[in-house]
């Protein structure tokens, strides 16, 4: 099966399943009760809402900041408008690319390799955010208990494994020595002469990317930043209760994240739609809220954060004179 045919499978997959979420989400709606809460909503609520989006995108650029650091020291501002170009192309790319656009934007403008971008952005996404996200649900059920479904249960200790084994490897990849230059070399013998030498280098460009984690001071600030950026986030949702009017408690904001953020994993269109809607109508369900409310906040909590990051995520876009056609030429080049 070649690399087109791939990713139309997984282009059709994630719309359809996109698509077959909204349906069902809409499906027994009230359309009037809908209509309802959407108007009767403070919509003054999202002002201090998008303030704490973009609070945490100036956190992911400090985290990111002290992550290439033992690579290039990068300005702060050349990282946040990156950091917005690549959230913006997961909202309107297919293949969640945005990963790809960061890493690519990182070395077009600053002459970091494209390996050391993405094993930064490998080991912040799979690693510290699933661990930390992991870590806010369970002090969240310390405190307020919920009777959460086993579905829940399993994605949950899928994620946390998953992080686990991220992190250990991007330990082990960080502190390469060597001897692990050899072993390697020895592991790749099946390989044809000509591919070897290839593979090798992107191990070691990749590896160049984790040398943060050797320094006890940068990962301490790393994961600081993360916890910030999950704290702050959870935060920001609960602003879209108060326009609702809707006396949750603030655990509720972060089981919303949690979810969302876990159910986000599955394949889907770009931005996460129906996947980022299910996940907020399933998590507000544990507090009772009815469907047509629950949907409604669903529906403004993702137009915001989808309007906010892709406006200011196209801006940065021209300002650094990038092109998506031209940064999807080159994702085409590396399959």
């Amino acid at each position: 099966m070649t690399s087109k045919v791939k990713k139309a499978i997984t282009l059709v997959a994630g719309l359809a399943i996109s698509v077959a979420l909204m349906v069902y989400l809409f499906h027994e709606v009230d359309f009037a009760e809908l209509s309802n809460a959407l108007k009767g909503a403070n919509y003054w609520w999202l002002i201090p809402n998008v303030i704490l989006i973009m609070v945490t995108m100036v956190f992911r650029a400090y985290r990111w900041k002290h992550m290439v650091m033992p690579i290039k020291d990068v300005p702060l501002s050349r990282l946040f408008s990156i950091t917005m170009i690549g959230f913006m192309a997961n909202n309107v790319l297919p293949f969640r690319l945005g990963e790809f656009v960061r890493a690519y934007s990182l070395s077009s403008k600053e002459q970091v390799s494209k390996s050391a971008s993405m094993a930064t952005i490998f080991v912040e996404r799979i690693v510290f955010d699933l661990l930390m996200l992991l870590l806010i649900f369970g002090a969240v059920l310390l405190v307020s208990p919920l009777i959460v479904v086993e579905e829940l249960k399993i994605g949950a200790i899928v994620t946390v494994v998953t992080g686990l084994i991220g992190l250990l490897g991007a330990f082990y990849v960080s502190t390469r020595t060597e001897r692990d230059s050899h072993i390697l070399k020895r592991i790749l013998t099946f390989l044809p002469k000509r591919v070897r030498p290839i593979i090798e280098d992107v191990v070691i460009r990749f590896a160049t990317g984790l040398v943060f984690m050797r320094d006890r001071k940068r990962l301490f600030w790393v994961s600081f930043y993360t916890l910030m950026i999950w704290v702050v986030m959870g935060l920001s949702n609960y602003f879209i209760f108060l326009a609702f009017g809707h006396p949750l408690p603030i655990a509720a904001s972060f089981v919303l994240l949690v979810v969302v953020s876990i159910l986000i994993m599955v394949p889907s269109s770009p931005g996460f739609v129906g996947v980022y809607h299910g996940g907020a109508v399933l998590s507000l369900g544990f507090y009772n809220v009815y469907q047509e409310e629950a949907l409604s906040i669903a529906l403004v909590m993702h137009a915001t954060q989808f309007l906010v990051i892709t406006l200011v995520g196209f801006y940065y876009l021209q300002r650094e004179h990038l092109s998506l056609s031209q940064i999807g030429t080159e994702a085409d080049a590396d399959d």
